[in-house]
């Protein structure tokens, strides 16, 4: 029988910076096989669990911003298997995939409760932009991935492998494509354990800080950039980032030093690694989808739209925050990548859906 679980058994021994990772989050991409084998499959009754559950946060009056563990009950036994997906997602491959989400047996606010709820047996949601959005919509807004300033999100461009800034990162499918967005994922202990086998040179200049882009979402006072290492490592245990647009992005921005040959030629290096270990992941609409950000990596195919507004590609987006999740270096946590945007004076809110980029 198909089971996502794989902690139970999980092997990991302390590690050490450039030496090899041994962490049950170091798949490989053909030793993951069809989605099907590794996902949880939503039955009737959780759904009906979920469905219930955000009934009654309506009926009390909840604000969908202010769903929590707290006000978010579900009966029966979901609520044991999310508990496995945060021991997953903490202790085993750092991905999960849960089918069957009941998005057609719910409106936009009934969904949004539902997976807010979700996401609050994991963590705390975080805002993911300036405007205090702690739903997020990732849809074509008719963006350009060069601009500097530009969320890969609210365009439909193949994007860079990249982690996003907060411990666990959740994608609802709402709508798919006309062709093309599926996701990919990798692994990036395999990505780092490649690297070393092959290359130990630049791996020891990916353990070092590089500069990136804060891509616009920046509070009075702070600087347009901030600093961060690849490959991370904090009492025993291995921690990583992506090299996504943002260390592109950061390429020219006041008080940023150009990137030596020596880290140009680190970061090719891994993007070309990162590429090999990808797995394609195809979305459909009621597919949920949980990565650890500090163990995978993930980015999606380029795709083609459908011209109706309603069938539009549209994923909804949680960044959760889990301070149980294996330890990271401290400026981390207590910085962007522990906080997410923290925008200033804006209230955290939860828009049920989004037109123009934020």
């Amino acid at each position: 029988m198909a089971d996502f679980r794989t902690f139970p058994n999980a092997k990991r021994l302390p590690a050490q910076p450039l030496k090899p990772v041994v962490d049950p989050a170091g798949w490989q991409p053909d030793g993951l096989g069809d989605v099907e084998n590794w996902s949880y499959h939503l039955s009737e009754a959780d759904c009906a669990a979920l469905i219930d559950a955000a009934g009654e946060v309506r009926r009390k009056g909840v604000a969908v911003e202010d769903v929590g563990r707290n006000n978010f009950d579900i009966k029966g036994g979901f609520a044991g298997v999310l508990g496995d997906v945060r021991q997953e997602l903490r202790n085993g491959r750092g991905l999960v995939m849960l089918r069957n989400f009941p998005v057609r047996q719910m409106d936009s606010e009934g969904r949004a409760i539902a997976f807010l709820g979700i996401g609050a047996y994991l963590g705390k949601p975080m805002s993911q932009n300036m405007k205090g959005h702690i739903l997020g919509h990732v849809k074509d807004l008719g963006g350009d991935y060069a601009n500097p300033n530009t969320r890969g999100y609210f365009t439909r461009a193949e994007m860079r492998c990249h982690a996003d800034p907060c411990d666990y990162v959740g994608l609802l499918c709402l709508q798919t494509a006309k062709s093309g967005g599926a996701s990919r994922v990798a692994s990036s202990v395999t990505v780092y354990n490649t690297m070393l086998e092959r290359h130990p040179d630049l791996v020891a200049v990916l353990v070092r800080d590089f500069y990136r882009s804060r891509k616009g979402d920046v509070n009075p006072g702070q600087e347009a950039w901030y600093t961060q290492p690849i490959f991370s490592f904090a009492d025993g245990y291995f921690s990583a980032t992506g090299a996504g647009s943002a260390i592109d992005k950061a390429q020219g921005l006041p008080g940023v030093p150009p990137m030596t040959p020596l880290q140009a030629e680190a970061i090719r290096v891994y993007r070309a690694v990162c590429e090999e270990c990808l797995a394609d992941i195809p979305f459909k609409p009621g597919d949920v989808q949980f990565l650890n950000n500090y163990v995978a990596l993930h980015t999606r195919r380029d795709y083609e739209d459908w011209p109706e507004a309603e069938r539009k590609r549209h994923l909804l987006r949680l960044w959760l925050s889990d301070p149980d999740n294996r330890p990271i270096p401290t400026a981390q946590r207590e910085g962007y990548r522990g906080r997410g945007v923290l925008p200033d004076g804006v209230k955290l809110n939860a828009p049920l859906d989004v037109i123009e980029a934020p």
